[in-house]
Order: structure tokens, then sequence, then C-alpha cells
């Protein structure tokens, strides 16, 4: 019994090693590297890092080979994203205390222009395709005990008086098409992968572990939505298609991963937790 219990262990290990994407390593060093976003063309990468001492915003080219810092701040600048025509980045930002979103060239040339100024939590922000409405979350109170997030959209920018609150819910992404939203909630007591259309209508739990699922994102032809799952024990990628079917692990490392994003090339890049204080950028395949 002990040789066939050693023999079936030694199977599950090598099913779990050959099911694992060959990854590469994208950033090094022993800061924390996090938000990875890859750009609409899949050829430069933007993401936070704390190399510097606070959160910065950097940008890593595949073309120049080589990584431009965008922030240079003594305030946290989080969670980029891309205007769909790859020229500008939006992201958090709590230089004004409260955590308001800005917007930036991708070269950092024209200065970064504050989007919102409400006195709540604002963060995750996302571009419509034509880039005059912007999706987000943002707090639902000050509290910060209990944070409650709302999925907001608004229909023009600067997003000021102008908006509409969708969902309870965090962690927005638009569909490449602009037609739908996935977003986390925390409405069955854990967190959830659920969709919308991007009136706030037609709300669909897609997830319903009773371990967290959170960081979802679209893949490019919006066919299937990657993230991440803590229902192994750790964080680890996992993919499904967009009606919440066929759900499948990807990454089975013991380190936490998470933040995936999906690019035009056919990558998945995420975020590899080596420790409490030092994470990277990674990527694997994406699946067929």
């Amino acid at each position: 019994m002990r040789i066939v219990r050693m023999i079936a262990a030694m199977y599950l290990a090598v099913v779990c090693v050959s099911a694992q994407e060959e990854r590469t390593q994208i950033t090094t060093g022993a800061q924390r590297d996090v938000d990875p976003m890859i750009s609409p063309d899949g050829n430069s990468i933007a993401f936070s890092s704390n190399r510097t001492g606070h959160y910065n915003l950097f940008v890593f080219s595949y073309k120049s080979a080589g990584t431009l810092q965008l922030t240079n701040g003594n305030k946290d600048d989080r969670y980029p994203n891309w205007s769909s025509d790859g020229t500008r980045i939006i992201f958090g930002s709590d230089r004004t205390g409260r955590g308001d979103l800005y917007e930036s060239r991708v070269d950092g040339s024209s200065g970064f222009l504050q989007l919102t100024d409400q006195d709540l939590l604002e963060e995750f922000p996302n571009y419509t395709s034509d880039r005059r409405g912007l999706l987000y979350a943002r707090a639902k109170n000050k509290s910060v005990l209990r944070r409650e997030m709302q999925v907001v959209y608004a229909d023009s920018l600067p997003a000021a008086g102008n908006t509409a609150v969708l969902a309870e819910g965090d962690q927005p992404r638009l569909s490449p098409d602009g037609t739908r939203i996935v977003f986390v909630s925390h409405r069955t007591k854990n967190d959830d992968v659920w969709t919308m259309r991007r009136d706030g209508s037609q709300q669909t739990q897609l997830t319903t572990d009773d371990k967290d699922d959170t960081d979802p994102s679209f893949s490019p032809d919006g066919r299937r939505i990657v993230f991440t799952s803590k229902r192994t024990g750790n964080y680890d990628i996992w993919v499904m298609d967009v009606d919440g079917g066929n759900q499948r692990q990807l990454s089975f490392d013991q380190a936490d991963e998470t933040q995936p994003c999906w690019s035009v090339g056919g990558y998945i890049y995420y975020t590899h937790q080596l420790s409490e204080t030092v994470s990277n950028i990674y990527r694997i395949r994406a699946p067929r």
C-alpha cells in the first residue's frame, strides 16, 4: 500500500510539473514589482515598483529592452492601465492623500492630468476604447476598518459629477469590445468573479468556490477570463470561459501568483511573490 501511495504521489507531481507552462522572468531584483499591465500591441509592460522607496510606475519596452521610470514621487502610484492606442497610461495615486486617478503620456512628456477629485479612494481605472469614458473602483465610504468598494462608470472625462454606480465590487476590467465588465464581488462573503453589461445589468456570478477568486481580466478575443484563485491553498493563475465554464489551473507554484493580464502575443503576465517583501513580474504561455 505504501508503494502504491508513493507512485500516486510521484504521478501527481509529474502531472503538476507538466501542466505548468514554462515561465519566463521579466523583472528581477529584491524589490516588489506588482500590477503588471501589457500594452495593447504587446510590446511594453507598465507596472508598479517600490525599488525607489515608494511605489512608482515603470514601463518596460521589448523594442528598446529598456525600462522607463514614469513617475517619481514620495506617494504611491499603483494599478496602471493603457489607452486603446497605447499612447497614454491611467493610474491610481495617493499623491493628494485621498487616492485619485491620473493620466500620463507613456513617455511622461505631458505631465500628469488629474481625472478624479473625490474624498474617497479610487483605483483600478479603465479607459473606454474612445478614451471618453472611465471605469474604475471607488470606496463606498471613508471607513478604513472595512473598506467596501463600488464599480463606477463615468461617461466623460474628467470624472466629476457624471458618475454612475454599477455594482458592489472591486477590480473591474472592460472586455475588448467594451460591452461587458468583469469584476470581483464580496457579496457572497468571499471574493468571487462576476460579469455584467456595461450599464450594470445582467450581473452574473461566474465562480462559486468557498476560497477567494480575484484579479479577473479578459483574453484579447473576449472569449475567456484569466483570474487568481486560492482554492488550492495559495494563489495561482486560473482561466475559464467567459460564461464561467471550463475552469482550469495554469500555475502550480507554492509561491502566490496573482494579478494576471493576457497579451495579444499569446502570453499571460503576472506577479510572482517570492516573499513578503520581494515580488517580480513573470509570464507564461496563454492556453490556446
